[in-house]
């Protein structure tokens, strides 16, 4: 067994080395590829920071009580959503803490500096357990008798539906994507498998005439697909890794309302991931590149 996987693994790098500039187009080829799938993680990993910094905001509902509004009324109402099991959590806020937290924001400096007296409602603050509940919670809170009819929330329905329809087709988007550059990859190293075939076309009929199995003349074409993805995958992970911060960095010195932050665990995750990637398509393309040489 041991022998065997010697005699696979020499057999893969000389044949990787004495096809070389075809080894090479392959890499290179595949390391694009990779290229391109790892910035589509990047890009998907990012939209999903962005995503969930603003389900965090559009996920908390501002029920604007009337002023007129018994006390025990807000309370009675702030204890039904709390037992609501797609609320989180219920905040109730006075006219006096809006109002100093209206102030205490930086964007309404000017403004809070020309307003006289109070004129902010009370407020209940409702976050939402689910993105998708958020307008059956608004329409309950928009029911209760003691919201203030002029200015009842701060629901903003449009947004939310089009941000998960956005969500949606990203997604989408993004794994058709990807199936298609996994298609590309394996073409290509199937492709550069069966030259190494063609060139070593007369050793494989000399072993199959010595009674060689098919996996132990395909093993080492095998392995040499996997050489060439983890090659690949491993120039294209290094050059990712070096964007990576640089990109996210100028990407928020131009727009930086959008909270979009470096995230290095993901590393990690993206190095897993294209590693895996290179070697299954690696073994696969060349799987399918030599099977039919093989049985001939």
């Amino acid at each position: 067994m041991l022998r065997n996987l010697k005699f696979a693994l020499n057999s893969a790098w000389q044949s990787f080395w004495r096809n070389l500039a075809v080894s090479l187009a392959a890499v290179l080829s595949i390391t694009l590829i990779l290229i391109l799938a790892g910035t589509n993680l990047i890009i998907g990993h990012a939209f999903s920071q962005v995503l969930d910094g603003f389900r965090q905001k559009v996920s908390e509902i501002s029920v604007n009580v009337s002023d007129d509004t018994p006390l025990q009324t807000v309370y009675d109402f702030q204890q039904q959503l709390a037992a609501d099991p797609r609320v989180t959590s219920v905040k109730f806020v006075t006219k006096d803490e809006a109002l100093t937290q209206f102030k205490s924001d930086p964007q309404n400096g000017i403004l809070a500096q020309q307003i006289e007296g109070n004129p902010l409602d009370a407020k209940l603050e409702v976050h939402v357990a689910s993105l998708s509940d958020v307008s059956a919670v608004d329409a309950l809170a928009r029911k209760w008798s003691g919201i203030d009819p002029t200015d009842p929330t701060n629901y903003q329905g449009d947004f939310v539906n089009r941000m998960l329809q956005l969500s949606q087709w990203l997604g989408l988007a993004g794994v058709a994507l990807l199936v298609i550059l996994m298609v590309v990859s394996v073409v290509i190293v199937m492709n550069t498998i069966r030259t190494a075939v063609y060139h070593r076309r007369k050793e494989i009929e000399v072993m199959k005439l010595v009674g060689a199995t098919e996996w132990f003349v395909r093993g080492p074409f095998v392995i040499e697909g996997i050489m060439t993805g983890l090659i690949a995958a491993s120039v294209a992970l290094a050059l990712l890794v070096i964007a990576y911060q640089p990109a996210v960095d100028r990407f928020k010195s131009d727009v930086g309302f959008i909270p979009l932050s470096y995230d290095p665990a993901f590393i990690s995750s993206l190095a897993v991931d294209l590693l895996l990637a290179g070697a299954l398509l690696g073994a696969l393309g060349s799987y399918i590149g030599v099977r039919r040489y093989v049985r001939i």
